[in-house]
């Protein structure tokens, strides 16, 4: 009986865990998406050259384009916590896996590998965001 209870209690707390931890990272990845998507909107070619930013190697309005793209869906992450909107936070990250694939496609294909581990991190963590993120039923 003491551990049904035990087994019931622990599937309970799993999925507020995994909620926690998704908003955890959807707000940190926001927060970081809006500063480089500013970046990458804003900052004169100099700039983003300086910080390789892989966008200096696309067409510049391209660039800028994927600039706004990521504040867009750094705003998504963030909304997307609230359980009536986790379908935009899932669409959110997937949406910028796709822009980290893209971006470490451009690093290896102009030798900056060093970018490489942090991207693959961020794939990580938007992976962990798309499947925590909250559904309607969690409401």
């Amino acid at each position: 009986m003491a551990q049904e209870r035990l087994s019931r209690d622990s599937r309970s707390v799993a999925p507020m865990v995994q909620r926690t931890l998704g908003a955890g990272a959807a707000l940190l990845l926001g927060a970081f998406f809006l500063f480089v998507g500013w970046n990458k909107a804003l900052a004169p070619l100099e700039d983003l050259a300086r910080y390789h930013a892989w966008t200096v190697f696309l067409p510049e309005l391209v660039g800028r384009l994927v600039g706004w793209s990521e504040m867009a869906c750094a705003l998504m992450l963030v909304v997307g916590m609230w359980p009536s909107f986790g379908r935009m936070a899932r669409a959110s990250a997937l949406i910028l896996i796709v822009n980290q694939l893209a971006a470490a496609a451009v690093h290896f294909l102009h030798g900056e590998t060093s970018a490489l581990p942090q991207n693959a991190a961020l794939i990580a963590l938007l992976a962990l965001v798309a499947r925590w993120a909250p559904a309607a039923q969690d409401i």
